[in-house]
């Protein structure tokens, strides 16, 4: 069965996660991927983390790059930049996260892309963008997370501490808005003949991301006011976070502002506090004293296991959720019913298990076609495609250009 994107052909020069799972994602939906990469090095992610039981493969480097063939050139050679050239006449789409002006130096820039195809569509995921006071500087997830106050927001206040997402947050929001800047460009290439250049930057996905507290405080001038004892947003009353049980944890997102004395008092008498009503009588209330109502809620709840206050707290109506950790999600009965873990034989590796794409279509479902790529793996492959000959592969080879 096809995929949506069958007939894309996209170019990369990317390493790390920003760009790579922006390409993964175009890849699982059928578009021709060729990633070039360092010979003899590649990616840095595929020396993060490698494991024995991988055959030396790195999970990261395996998580992001699927369904792409990789070519390794040496950039700064004559030959390589002909077989870059070659490539830029045929692709869609060029996708790049070096830092602004790297490749516009090799002579790859924009401005020269679009001399060999006026509908080419140019892709930059950068740091803080192309211009400005931090251009120049590296960009990274977590010194992202930090300039775009999101570390102000997470976790509990201890003493002020700023606390920092679990994962790369910014990294992987700013892969999405790649991928849609990308597909929003495709479409208009395809309805003009013209293509552009697209730019995200981590700083402003970090920013975007935040869209909705950020403006609160634009428009109010109230900074943050981060719960002391619970993992919950800093607008939300009470009972609204994440609780201890005899077991384990459990979150709470319960509005309890409409119908408020209905819940409230139901809420009191499901944990048997007969006052609770009295402690919680309106929002102001249950926004100033949170923290010292989340410690008595949570003195009730510990009284129970999770599996039991699931179950009485879903009958009445209430949202909850029980906390995963990783060997929960693996095994949660929705998680397993949706088959987003997904297993891909690897010629390394062995069989390995990502997660699959999150996007589901009637017609052109995505398809695993490919497992992450050796490094250099399809060299070969792409110059016969370009039209090299067997000889002219072997010379370039003896000359160390891949």
């Amino acid at each position: 069965m096809s995929g949506a994107l069958d007939g894309v052909k996209i170019l990369g020069f990317t390493h790390f996660a920003q760009a790579p799972f922006a390409l993964q994602l175009m890849g699982d939906l059928g578009a021709d991927v060729i990633n070039i990469e360092r010979p003899g090095k590649g990616d840095f992610n595929r020396e993060f983390l490698r494991q024995e039981s991988l055959g030396g493969e790195s999970p990261f480097f395996l998580a992001m790059n699927r369904n792409k063939r990789s070519l390794s050139l040496d950039l700064k050679s004559p030959e390589a930049k002909e077989i870059v050239f070659k490539l830029l006449r045929e692709v869609d789409v060029v996708v790049t996260n070096y830092r602004p002006g790297t490749l516009d130096k090799l002579g790859f820039g924009y401005e020269e892309a679009k001399k060999v195809n006026s509908r080419i569509v140019y892709c930059e995921a950068l740091g803080y963008g192309s211009s400005g006071p931090y251009a120049s500087l590296p960009g990274q997830d977590l010194l992202a997370q930090c300039l775009t106050g999101y570390t102000t927001i997470v976790g509990p206040d201890q003493d002020g501490r700023p606390i920092s997402g679990g994962i790369y947050v910014v990294d992987m929001y700013s892969s999405m808005l790649l991928t849609v800047g990308m597909l929003a460009a495709l479409v208009s290439a395809r309805e003009t003949g013209r293509g552009q250049k697209v730019e995200v930057n981590l700083l402003n996905s970090g920013i975007h991301m935040q869209s909705q507290e950020i403006a609160y405080y634009l428009n109010t001038g109230n900074l943050p006011q981060r719960p002391k004892n619970h993992s919950g947003h800093f607008l939300q009353e009470s009972p609204y976070g994440i609780y201890r049980t005899k077991n384990g944890w459990m979150c709470f997102s319960t509005n309890m502002v409409e119908n408020a004395e209905w819940k409230v008092k139901t809420l009191g008498d499901l944990l048997g506090i007969d006052n609770l009503l009295e402690m919680m009588p309106d929002k102001p209330t249950m926004m100033r004293d949170r923290d010292k109502l989340h410690d008595i809620l949570e003195g009730a709840l510990v009284k129970q296991d999770t599996e039991h206050w699931i179950k009485v707290f879903q009958e009445v109506g209430f949202w909850c959720a029980k906390v995963n950790d990783y060997e929960a999600v693996a095994k949660d009965p929705q998680v397993v019913h949706n088959g987003i873990i997904k297993e891909i034989e690897h010629p390394v590796a062995g069989t390995y298990k990502a997660i699959g794409t999150p996007i589901e279509f009637s017609e052109t479902p995505p398809e695993i076609r490919r497992p992450a790529p050796l490094l250099g793996q399809h060299n070969e492959e792409i110059l016969q495609q370009l039209g090299y000959s067997s000889q002219e592969i072997a010379a370039l080879k003896e000359k160390h250009i891949f």
